[in-house]
């Protein structure tokens, strides 16, 4: 008996959480939270992704693949040695090598940038999630926290748009870089490739942009209560000469005259 109870109990509560959330976050507010997570974690993958650019080029010494991938952060190639086995070398970008283009080196601001400001905008989100808990809830600060999500979305979305386009322009141009001597690279390849970090971009462009528009939308604004219809009755006291149809009322035990009701719906 003791179990039923305590169960009974536990599922009561569970049913009012549940309600907290129906009645408090919208499913279009809580996909747009899972969005802005899906948003953030390509736009990390594609900041630390080497791929952003492939090259196919001419046979060199110690390199084995005859193919180069280049990213924001490093050039990485397979390296062969007589004496020890194949493994991936790769030469990092710093702000020393000024021959680099200005494209890398803004990506690597940028996008940077993009991540922290996504990285705020869940936070938020979150913080919105977890005031559906708490035993003094606050709408204004629910709604708020997710409409400042929703722009930082927004924001961090096309920033992560113009390094990725100007880089994928550079690579559509075939255009060249001018590494360092001691990196031992050619400055342009035989053919070039847009790499799969620039496709992660514009996917996580895409999540953090849909996110922004599906929680600032119109259509995730609270549902309205429908208003039931007012009725209005107005009874007229019978005249004391006249006989009238009286009934009584099973309510309240008083007699009305029938003939005199009068029924407004508005």
């Amino acid at each position: 008996m003791t179990n039923w109870i305590a169960k009974e109990i536990l599922l009561k509560y569970q049913n009012s959480i549940v309600s907290a959330w129906l009645a408090q976050v919208s499913c279009f507010r809580f996909c747009g939270f899972l969005l802005a997570i899906i948003g953030w974690s390509m736009c990390l993958m594609s900041t630390a992704g080497t791929q952003w650019r492939v090259w196919d080029i001419e046979r060199i010494p110690g390199i084995s693949s005859e193919r180069l991938w280049i990213g924001i952060w490093r050039a990485c190639f397979i390296h062969d040695k007589p004496v020890e086995k194949l493994y991936l070398h790769c030469e990092e970008f710093t702000e020393e090598y000024r021959t680099l283009p200005k494209e890398i080196f803004i990506a690597q601001d940028l996008m940077s940038l993009a991540a922290i400001l996504q990285s705020l905008a869940i936070g938020f989100m979150a913080f919105a999630l977890w005031n559906v808990f708490k035993s003094e809830k606050h709408k204004k600060v629910l709604f708020t926290s997710f409409s400042i999500g929703g722009i930082l979305n927004l924001i961090a979305a096309m920033i992560t748009l113009v390094p990725i386009s100007w880089n994928l322009y550079s690579v559509l141009m075939n255009e060249s870089i001018e590494f360092p001597e001691f990196f031992v690279l050619p400055e342009s390849p035989k053919e070039q490739y847009v790499g799969s970090a620039i496709y992660e971009g514009y996917v996580a462009s895409g999540f953090m942009l849909s996110s922004g528009i599906v929680i600032l939308s119109k259509k995730c604004s609270r549902r309205k209560k429908k208003i039931n219809p007012l009725i209005m009755v107005k009874l007229d006291p019978p005249p004391p000469s006249s006989k009238s149809d009286t009934q009584n009322c099973p309510q309240c035990n008083s007699s009305m005259d029938l003939s005199k009701l009068i029924v407004l719906d508005n």
